[in-house]
């Protein structure tokens, strides 16, 4: 009984303890939180104002643009109410450039390169220069001469403008009528006028039915070309009269805004600048780059669009995940600028100000950790661990010990075993679909496109022709293969020697093979071009044949256009050019197509065509096709493979078909290392392949294997191998499987090796 009444008395005094901690606690936690929530007031409206600040400084900062651009719109619209009637010196010194077009790259005295910008365009200069004489139906333009004077009459505001905004990259004109005026000057070697400027924002922005207002607009943000950094444009259109003729914008980099937004409360939350596309303009913590995405610097789980809903009044607005936010629209920009950090849970800033009574309160509960541990030991330790055993047992596949477990945690167990059941019935199913993954790996293995690369060393030996004989041949060696033809990366020539559309994607040859035109690859960098073009056409060609003129440094081409291409090659021809006369061109190009290709892959020829009778040369290549007198040009038109050629590339087709080979291990031994005669199975394995590939030999090698039972086995083998095409393997090769595992069974064999070109299968 005075056991009874002593737990009685525990629990009795326990629950007054708990009561008494309880209120203390209750308290301690009231006044705390009066004190916390004045402080939270206080610093809302800190942070308030100190956002507010900076914005305004923001918007102060694009003031500065926005006036700018807005004098150059004006002086540039007043210059047509008083053009001027001689020409500038400017004008006079404009010079045609090698392109066809003109370009300021000599400025005139008294200017210097940091007065003025570089003028440069498309056209005739007699055009709108009355001093220059016209000849045939150039005819002189006053329009475009005043609009070009007016664009040199812009300079000295440009400089002005860029030494007013610090972090101004380019400011300049551009006109409808084929010209830009940029500064800082620049040779037009370096940068000149090109219609693909009229697909930047910069300028379509600016047109009448996309800016009827003609007023500032801002582009996306982009990489500067001439490598200056992320940057933005704003811009405003120039008119004479109701008539639109261009726009004068000015580039900055977001270097200053960064400089802004990184200064602002570091460490504590993010602040951003956005525009109306969810680019990122600036932020205080995040490395910009022109794909940079106001989305993907929020924290996990906000969604911008909580965000940017309301940024009409500055205020506090919280979010999910104890998120808080504060946003400003910027007046001379339509840009966002965002604020946003996490708030401190409320109990966290409680136990921030408690201080020196939080050690008080510590040093209270320590006084029931006696309890706790024990209380913690029973229902928590002990069953975790006994847990961890348990899944340490089910890992082995042994069953663990029953223990006293409490019932809350018997799901748990319960649950683990299950589990580990699944596991070991899902391996036993990955074993048991082995040998079907084994068949499928064969099958992905036989499937190779050939591939013939032909590679013009210089223009006129022949290369074109060479190629379409090759597709020729390989359509009617493999008539139910199909087969392409294409030259790359130059096929401006195709559509004119086969006499087809330009824009078509896809030209079939009376001869019977595709001749490829699709080069739309798309944005991608140069190094990218060749391996995305072999993957839209590797799953639609058994056969493939490809043209190549070298031009320029020999190495870098080969490492820029063709490299990506040798992987697949089952054969290059490099036609030596007539003019070789010692072979050092030749040879050039062969070295550096050797620093990438695997002999034991790819096949590597040199062949000669002799385009003309006067070709006297005697070089070393592996192949000479003598001249052939009155042969027609390779057309649209069906064609004949004269004999001379026939013969060598019929030779190098057959070449490149056998080249696969198929090897059978037969072993020596039975029962792990009882040796055995298996002469009779090589025999007839040798038998079987020569009737399925036209021939087979056998050879014996030494090897040793790890048998679980015995170790290390020493055993002798015989090596049976065929080489064969590929049409003979893909037709065979499951027939192969089915004798080798007659042989596994025959030979009382866990398993017989099978090699497939240089890969070992396990049957």
């Amino acid at each position: 009984m005075e056991k009874f009444e002593a737990r009685q008395f525990t629990a009795r005094y326990n629950t007054i303890m708990l009561y008494t901690f309880f209120a203390v606690l209750l308290v301690s936690a009231l006044l705390i939180a009066i004190q916390t929530i004045s402080e939270d007031k206080f610093e809302r409206t800190q942070l308030t104002d100190q956002f507010k600040t900076e914005s305004v400084a923001i918007d102060n900062l694009l003031v500065r643009v926005t006036v700018l651009l807005d004098m150059m719109q004006t002086n540039a619209q007043d210059f047509f109410h008083d053009p001027r009637m001689s020409s500038s010196s400017y004008l006079k010194n404009l010079t045609p450039t090698a392109t066809g077009g003109y370009a300021l790259d000599q400025v005139p005295a008294p200017y210097s390169a940091q007065d003025t910008g570089n003028l440069t365009g498309e056209g005739d200069i007699a055009s709108f220069n009355p001093d220059v004489t016209r000849e045939g139906a150039v005819s002189f333009n006053p329009d475009l001469k005043n609009e070009i004077e007016m664009a040199f009459s812009l300079n000295s505001s440009f400089k002005s403008t860029r030494a007013s905004v610090p972090n101004a990259a380019w400011v300049y004109y551009t006109s409808k009528h084929k010209f830009i005026n940029i500064y800082p000057w620049v040779s037009s070697a370096e940068f000149r006028f090109s219609e693909k400027l009229y697909k930047k924002e910069f300028y379509t922005l600016g047109g009448p039915e996309v800016n009827p207002s003609k007023g500032t607009f801002w582009t996306s943000v982009y990489l500067d070309e001439a490598g200056k950094g992320v940057m933005v444009t704003a811009a405003k259109p120039v008119y004479r009269q109701q008539e639109f003729l261009g726009t004068v914008a000015l580039d900055f980099t977001l270097e200053e805004l960064g400089n802004y937004v990184k200064e602002f409360r570091p460490g504590m939350g993010a602040l951003a600048i956005v525009n109306t596309r969810g680019q990122l303009l600036a932020h205080s913590s995040v490395t910009l780059t022109d794909s940079s995405r106001f989305d993907d610097a929020l924290p996990e789980g906000i969604a911008a669009a909580d965000i940017r809903g309301a940024c009409l009044d500055l205020k506090l607005v919280q979010l999910s995940q104890g998120y808080q936010y504060i946003c400003y629209q910027l007046k001379n920009a339509p840009w966002q600028v965002i604020y946003i950090e996490k708030k401190p849970l409320f109990i966290t800033r409680i136990f921030s100000s408690i201080g020196i009574v939080f050690i008080v309160l510590l040093a209270a509960l320590g006084i029931l950790l006696y309890a706790i541990k024990k209380i913690t030991y029973r229902e928590f330790i002990y069953p975790a661990a006994s847990l961890v055993r348990h899944i340490s047992k089910q890992g082995e596949d042994k069953s663990a010990p029953n223990r006293l477990i409490p019932a809350a945690w018997q799901p748990w167990f319960l649950k683990i075993s299950e589990t580990f059941q699944q596991n070991r019935n899902l391996i036993n199913e990955i074993k048991q679909k082995n040998t079907e993954l084994t068949d499928l790996n064969i099958a992905l293995e036989r499937y190779m496109p050939k591939f013939i690369l032909v590679i013009s060393v210089e223009p006129g030996c022949g290369a074109t022709t060479i190629g379409n004989y090759f597709a020729a041949n390989l359509v009617k060696t493999g008539s139910d293969k199909k087969t392409v033809y294409m030259e790359y990366p130059d096929s401006k020539q195709l559509s004119d020697r086969f006499g087809f559309d330009e824009g078509a994607r896809l030209y079939k040859h009376a001869n019977g093979f595709d001749i490829w035109n699709d080069f739309d690859l798309g944005d991608v960098p140069q190094e990218a071009e060749s391996s995305l073009l072999m993957t839209k056409i590797l799953n639609q060609y058994a056969n493939i044949v490809m043209q190549a003129s070298v031009s320029g440094n020999v190495d870098k081409f080969i490492d820029v256009y063709l490299e990506p291409l040798f992987r697949y090659t089952k054969a290059i021809v490099v036609m030596a050019p007539s003019t070789d006369g010692d072979g050092e061109k030749t040879a050039a190009v062969v070295k550096s197509i050797q620093r990438h290709v695997r002999p034991d892959q790819t096949t590597l020829y040199t062949l000669l065509n002799r385009v003309n009778e006067t070709v006297v040369m005697d070089p070393v290549v592996d192949f000479d096709i003598p001249f052939i007198a009155d042969l027609p040009v390779v057309g649209g038109t069906a064609f004949s493979i004269p004999e001379p050629a026939l013969r060598v590339v019929s030779e190098i087709v057959e070449r490149i078909e056998r080249v696969h080979q198929i090897c059978v291990f037969i072993p020596t031994t039975i029962n792990i290392d009882q040796p055995f005669d298996s002469t009779l199975y090589v025999n007839r394995t040798m038998v079987f392949l020569g009737e399925k590939f036209g021939g087979a030999t056998s050879s014996q090698a030494k090897g040793v294997w790890n048998s679980d039972s015995s170790g290390i086995v020493n055993e002798v083998v015989h090596l049976v191998v065929s080489y064969t095409t590929e049409d003979d393997l893909n037709r065979f090769a499951n027939e192969v499987i089915d004798y080798i595992k007659v042989l596994k069974a025959e030979l009382q064999q866990d398993a017989m090796a099978l090699e497939i070109n240089k890969k070992m299968i396990l049957v």
